[in-house]
């Protein structure tokens, strides 16, 4: 594979992003500001998490608008599936087109990485997905005709500059630049957030870029997901530390299809026509989102010890990887950022131990296994003024009433926290570890939590009757509740807490939880 270069791919960009003002490493002085945070749901498509340092709430506010704006303007150009986009546009012409900078600049990364990585890395899926999305739909596997069809059509060429500029397709297939699209929109809203705030961090579907310093720190704290436990509550596997540097993870574990029952990763090998099963998921550290982003996505389908190879050959870049069979692999540099145990501190062992004899004491325990899983929902209501996301806190209580176990608290500002009345009566000191989590790009409003049968001070609970509640407030919004009773006994159990104006059907159930299969 060919090394690419920060300063390749500085050329690449220069029609869209310029330099990257956030790679000159210089901390902001942030001593006279504080942090603002916002979120969003339903924002092309995924969740958006804003830290904003500022020095008021004007200059905070104006970033966020910043942000905002530069987001749906580039969503206009690069959706692929807002048909009167301009990537849309283009995808249903073949003669001659003039194209923005912005969707110049995001097709020449992905020609880039294509040869970077051999083609591990493509931006003309959709065809190949549409077959796998079928045989879910039917479920049988794709005939190896239609992946062999799909296959050899990645390979033709796409197209070519004329001598005017303009793009000249030579296939039909259409473009899908989903990932890197993404990436790139980070990249530049960040610049734009930069205009008003000296400090912050976009957290965009899990794909996270920041710059500057948070107050009274050194660099961004930011969590990576466990590709095992994909869970919004669950304990990161790794902590990194952040300053002038983004983030993405890749992975199957938050999207698949299902067929003959057996899970399949939405991570496709553009070589080969089938999903990326090596790799559980990979976290790539870099300079820019779109690096990260492209590196994230190759290194779910190359071999491990292929894609430390390629981030090896790019400036600036540092990884984790995830094998299927839980090996990890970390590039040499990865030790600068992480300031959370990776697995390999002899102290975990003695953790283990400790939680074996605490749970090994806890009469009635539950089945071997089995957890708890809560999958809300916030859907996006059109009519509501500056809707953002609403306060959201999820909280388990035993048989007698008594809260045991807060599983997430969401808010824009902990000092609003107070209006979730209901869980503010008994969680009001907990306090968030991590302040952003990379991931798997979710769901829009698609929030999943876990509990694994202990209380808030690690000490495994009996079989009994639990009762799950929901307490949802938002501004300008109602102040609503959902709640329902579980059986954690000795069978799987679900059940299904009422949708209200503010919460879409809440699904609760017991049970093993289920694990993907290599094809």
């Amino acid at each position: 594979m060919d090394a690419i270069t920060r300063r390749e791919w500085l050329k690449v960009g220069a029609a869209g992003l310029g330099t990257t003002a956030w790679a000159s490493g210089a901390a902001a002085d942030t001593t006279a500001n504080r942090e603002y945070v916002f979120h969003y749901d339903h924002v092309i498509g995924t969740s958006l998490d804003l830290r904003i340092v500022a020095p008021d709430t004007a200059a905070a506010t104006a970033a966020e608008q910043a942000v905002l704006a530069e987001i749906e303007r580039l969503r206009q150009i690069l959706s692929g599936y807002d048909p009167t986009s301009e990537l849309s546009r283009l995808n249903r012409t073949r003669g001659p087109v003039a194209i923005s900078s912005d969707l110049a600049a995001v097709l020449e990364a992905v020609a880039v990485w294509e040869r970077a990585t051999d083609g591990a890395v493509c931006g003309r899926l959709g065809d190949l997905a549409a077959v796998w999305k079928q045989a879910a739909a039917n479920d049988y596997l794709p005939e190896p005709a239609a992946l062999d069809r799909a296959v050899r059509g990645l390979r033709e060429p796409v197209g070519r500059l004329d001598s005017a500029g303009r793009l000249v397709r030579t296939t039909d297939r259409p473009f899908d630049l989903n990932a890197l699209g993404k990436a790139y929109i980070i990249d530049r809203t960040a610049l734009r957030a930069q205009q008003f705030a000296p400090a912050g961090l976009i957290n965009l579907g899990g794909d996270v870029l920041a710059w500057g310093t948070p107050p009274g720190r050194t660099a961004w704290t930011v969590g990576v997901q466990d590709p095992f436990r994909p869970f919004d509550n669950a304990a990161p596997i790794a902590g990194l530390l952040l300053e002038n540097q983004a983030v993405a993870s890749s992975g199957g574990y938050q999207r698949f299809v299902t067929v003959g029952g057996r899970r399949y990763s939405h991570v496709l090998d553009p070589r080969t026509g089938w999903p990326a099963d090596g790799v559980a998921g990979a976290t790539v550290v870099a300079p820019d989102a779109v690096t990260a982003n492209a590196l994230a996505t190759a290194l779910c389908v190359l071999p491990p010890t292929d894609g430390l190879r390629l981030v090896a050959g790019v400036a600036g870049a540092e990884c984790l990887i995830l094998a299927a069979d839980g090996e990890r692999f970390a590039s040499p540099g990865l030790r600068q950022f992480v300031v959370a145990r990776i697995g390999n501190d002899p102290d975990d062992k003695k953790d283990d131990k400790k939680d074996e004899k605490k749970e090994a004491k806890a009469a009635d325990a539950w089945p071997d296994g089995f957890q708890v899983t809560v999958a809300v929902e916030l859907p996006k209501i059109e009519a509501a003024k500056r809707y953002r996301r609403p306060y959201v806190a999820v909280w388990v209580e035993d048989e007698k009433g008594k809260v045991v176990r807060t599983l997430g608290v969401w808010g824009n500002a902990p000092k609003y926290l107070k209006d979730l009345s209901d869980w503010w009566k008994v969680g009001k000191d907990d306090k968030d570890l991590v302040k952003a989590v990379a991931r798997a790009t979710r769901g829009p409003g698609k929030y999943d939590l876990a509990w694994d049968g202990k209380d808030d001070k690690g000490t495994a609970l009996p079989q009994g009757a639990y009762t799950v509640r929901v307490e949802v407030t938002r501004e300008f919004g109602a102040h609503l509740r959902q709640s329902g009773k579980i059986d954690c006994k000795t069978k799987p159990a679900t059940i299904k807490l009422e949708k209200n104006a503010e919460t879409a059907e809440t699904v609760v159930e017991f049970k093993k939880p289920e694990k993907p299969e290599k094809k």
